[in-house]
């Protein structure tokens, strides 16, 4: 059977005629826009594409995409095409965009693939963005945001919404003035957080940083690869679990303090401003151990633990590691 299919090839060789490489460029616009009302969502599957979301005061949305391709090819077979499909229903805008890749060439193809999705909407519209290869831009928001993307960054600027959700796979995260819940699911990348005001924020990364910035709101962080710093936040209630990274935290005064850091191969940096009245607990397994805390009463260290307490109100710390040291400190 192998023997037929080589035979068959070298057949269809033979007798193909033998074309010099030939080099082409495509360039295609479509745009579209539609009437729209609050509530409505916009559901783009941008491919490879960038994006670019800007709001302005119209009730409509407007979709401007530009396409560029460059393809050079030996042999023979079709070219690649591109296309987008447009369709609204009475609470939906859809957008799609369609490439064609190229079907059979016998001897070699290479095509430059480039286009730009530049959207202008309200910015009441609820966002639902699926992509695999580009970058999303998106300022000044106030509808929810769910983004998936598989390799590529996202950026998001004065967003103020209920919920965003972002999804990531090989790409950073970037967000500037945020307020709103967050949750963020990625696989290799790192997240960066300025300036936010989060009821809530859950963010799971592996293989990738966590930085967060100047920020106010309870967090779940979970890391498998990579670091956790936080830099003068301000939180009720922080939850950190690392595999393999360290942890660096700076932490604002909260009304009550309810801190919790597990990580199995990381040292552990948490800066308490001076005010604050918690209890701590600290373990591990191998590493040392360092408190210098205004006021500590109920001390009591031993080979893997330390424990005591600064103040009465009640609030909490606890620091767990396996193979890190470990420094509980106040601001200075």
């Amino acid at each position: 059977m192998r023997m037929l299919l080589v035979a068959l090839v070298a057949g269809i060789v033979v007798m193909a005629p033998v074309t010099a490489a030939t080099a082409k460029e495509i360039d295609k616009d479509f745009h579209e826009s539609f009437d729209v009302k609050e509530g409505v969502r916009l559901r783009l599957e941008h491919g490879d594409g960038d994006v670019i979301i800007t709001p302005w005061d119209k009730d409509v949305i407007d979709v401007k995409v530009r396409y560029h391709a460059e393809i050079k090819t030996i042999g023979f077979g079709s070219e690649p095409d591109f296309n987008v499909e447009f369709r609204q229903t009475e609470d939906s805008v859809f957008v799609s965009g369609l490439l064609d890749p190229d079907r059979v060439v016998i001897f070699r193809s290479s095509s430059l693939h480039e286009y730009t999705y530049t959207i202008s909407a309200p910015a009441y519209v609820l966002l639902d963005l699926r992509g695999d290869d580009g970058d999303v831009e998106i300022r000044g928001w106030r509808g929810n945001i769910e983004c998936d993307i598989d390799d590529g960054d996202v950026e998001l600027t004065d967003i103020v919404n209920a919920k965003t959700r972002i999804g990531m796979q090989d790409g950073d995260l970037n967000i500037e003035a945020l307020e709103g819940e967050l949750t963020v699911i990625g696989d290799d990348g790192d997240v960066d957080l300025t300036g936010c005001t989060m009821p809530y924020a859950r963010l799971r990364i592996q293989d990738g940083d966590i930085t967060i910035r100047e920020s106010k709101g309870d967090l779940e962080v979970d890391v498998d690869d990579g670091d956790v710093s936080l830099y003068r936040v301000e939180s009720n209630r922080i939850e950190v679990r690392s595999n393999d990274g360290d942890v660096d935290l700076d932490l604002l005064k909260s009304s009550t303090i309810d801190l919790d850091v597990t990580t199995d191969d990381g040292s552990v940096l948490a800066i308490l401003d001076g005010s604050m009245t918690f209890e701590f607990l600290i373990t591990m397994d191998d590493g040392r151990v360092n408190v210098n805390l205004p006021n500590v009463a109920d001390l009591d260290e031993s080979e893997h633990r330390v424990s005591g307490r600064v103040g009465d109100d009640g609030g909490r710390v606890r620091i767990r590691t396996q193979d890190g040291g470990v420094t509980l400190r106040a601001s200075r």
